[in-house]
């Protein structure tokens, strides 16, 4: 199989769990954005937006939109910080906390369940391999 097969192939089975991703967060009234932003701060709380621009790669007016969404929604809360008035805390509110206990753990389940699938040694070689792409693919396209 020559690179651009495997190219190829690479990009189909990520474009395949992305898309699994998208439905579900679609099925939850999201965008795929939305959800894995809303798992984040549910991860990380609390947060502030900076942070989870640099934890996403999305840009500060994304992260702004969609915090600002979940707050009118009530989802979220936001405390300003006693270093710097101007940055505030994000964290989930009651009704983002039952939003979360709803929607995440299909999410964790799936993933758990699909990992479950494979024998101790192959969840250590597809660990140790994906951490290895990761790595090179890392110092490939960063120098």
């Amino acid at each position: 199989m020559d690179n651009r097969d495997l190219g190829k192939r690479f990009d189909e089975v990520f474009q395949k769990m992305d898309r699994a991703y998208e439905r579900y967060a679609r099925s939850c009234g999201m965008t795929y954005s939305s959800l894995a932003l809303l798992q984040l701060i549910w991860e990380r709380q609390p947060c502030t937006q900076k942070e989870l621009c640099a934890l996403t790669m999305l840009p500060k007016q994304t992260i702004n939109t969609i915090v600002m969404s979940f707050y009118k929604q009530g989802l979220l809360e936001m405390l300003e910080l006693q270093e710097d008035r101007r940055r505030k805390s994000i964290l989930l509110s009651d009704r983002g906390r039952e939003l979360t206990a709803r929607i995440l753990p299909k999410i964790s389940r799936a993933e758990s369940r699909s990992i479950q699938q494979f024998s101790p040694e192959e969840k250590e070689t597809f660990f140790c391999l994906l951490e290895r792409f990761s790595a090179a693919f890392c110092e490939e396209l960063n120098g």
